[in-house]
């Protein structure tokens, strides 16, 4: 018999989940309200596949990337717009897969499909490897014999979902690199033409200017110390990597990100506009409102964006709109509150989020080609402090040298 998870409350208003043995979903729920439960959301409950993928994991390969599951979700729309059956669709795809782990993760989806069970469910066998919004949409597929019509939408989904990460990727390339560029070239300069001119301005035993003293100082402790310096450089790092993989670090540091001058606006644009499209996309193939709010938390990979979105699906679950229960996460800004309380009037909130979608996304795209001429200015003022160190401390003692000469 298949086994159901469940969530859900008491009769005193507590949270309860667990499992339960039940024919479907529909049996599952009047159990549960014989016992005094009332439901939130019932789905199949179905275990990891143990042992598949054992040997890629000791092999260190890698995960499939969003581009792959893009290639896949295109090549199974293809095919059954054709009329190909899923079990042949699904040994095509196998084939032509070019990821070690998602071709394992296939072939065990092809024999689990062959025994039976559903797409969705086989693809569950795999959290790993399947998104829990794609699994959640082929379920919906499945349910309505539109599966085709879903594989295109999730492989549209995950295309601009791409081009959305690389947008904020190349927002952050560019100021990262020239700080980089800054730090080698100071360090250069301080083991290299620091210590040179040291040995000069030495051999006159004359007294140095601040600006001096202040070069020669950090030099001779980088060229003497370095050992030092380079183990308190990798013990930060180290002590910061291992924070931020905390629970409470991670949401620390995803929420710092959010403010960002300059570049914590595009971050937070380009998040709003992945959970504009996927809610829209979700809504648009009939995933329940509670189902649909709790598989974008999860692919959410902003842990702080992620729990304001969980408050949402709690005010909802208290019975408030949608659109109050957004606004009092104070996340979300007021285009799409707006947006989100026209398309509950109106049924329409998968066509209006969509152009909310459309619009942050050109907000972003446009933002990050001018991002270079606003970081400009910062960075040039940066290095012209450091050139104005540099220059006063090297010319500074040389002109009191001239000027000693002269009087002589």
């Amino acid at each position: 018999m298949p086994r159901y998870q469940y969530q859900g409350r008491d009769k005193t208003g507590k949270v309860v989940t667990g499992i339960i043995d039940g024919t479907n979903e529909s049996g599952v729920a009047l159990e549960l309200i014989r016992t005094g439960i009332t439901p939130i959301y019932i789905e199949l409950y179905v275990e990891k596949a143990a042992t598949k993928g054992s040997l890629s994991d000791f092999l260190h390969l890698d995960m499939p990337t969003i581009e792959d599951l893009t290639f896949l979700c295109r090549q199974l729309y293809s095919l059954m717009k054709a009329g190909v059956p899923i079990v042949k669709a699904a040994h095509v795809v196998m084939d032509s897969a070019k990821n070690f782990k998602l071709k394992l993760a296939l072939a065990d989806v092809l024999a689990t499909l062959e025994g039976g069970q559903s797409l969705s469910v086989a693809m569950r066998r795999h959290p790993d490897i399947f998104p829990t919004l794609m699994t959640a949409l082929v379920n919906v597929g499945d349910n309505t014999g539109s599966l085709d019509e879903v594989f295109r939408q999730v492989a549209v989904h995950f295309e601009r979902e791409t081009s959305t990460k690389k947008q904020i990727k190349t927002a952050i390339r560019y100021p990262i690199t020239v700080l980089s560029v800054i730090v080698i070239a100071v360090v250069i300069v301080n083991i290299f033409v620091i210590p040179a001119f040291a040995k000069f301005f030495g051999q006159f035993h004359a007294t140095l200017p601040l600006p001096t003293r202040i070069l020669i100082g950090t030099s001779d402790f980088m060229v003497q110390y370095w050992y030092i310096l380079l183990a308190a450089i990798l013990g930060a790092i180290f002590l910061f990597v291992s924070y931020i993989r905390t629970p409470i670090g991670r949401r620390a540091w995803d929420k710092w990100k959010l403010s960002i001058p300059l570049i914590g606006s595009i971050i937070q644009r380009a998040l709003l506009s992945r959970f504009c499209r996927s809610f829209a996309l979700s809504m648009r193939t009939g995933v329940p409102l509670l189902e649909a709010i709790n598989m974008i938390a999860k692919t959410t990979d902003n842990v702080y964006v992620s729990e304001q979105i969980i408050v949402m699906r709690t005010y909802i679950e208290r019975g408030e709109s949608l659109t109050l229960a957004a606004t009092k996460t104070a996340m979300f800004t007021s285009l799409v509150i707006q947006m989100l309380s026209i398309g509950e009037e109106t049924g329409e909130i998968d066509r209006l989020l969509d152009e909310v979608a459309d619009y942050y996304e050109r907000e972003v795209d446009y933002d990050v080609k001018r991002l270079g001429d606003a970081i400009e200015p910062i960075l040039i003022f940066i290095i012209a402090g450091f050139v104005l160190l540099l220059a006063l401390g090297i010319f500074l003692p040389m002109w009191d040298l001239w000027k000693v000469a002269l009087g002589k």
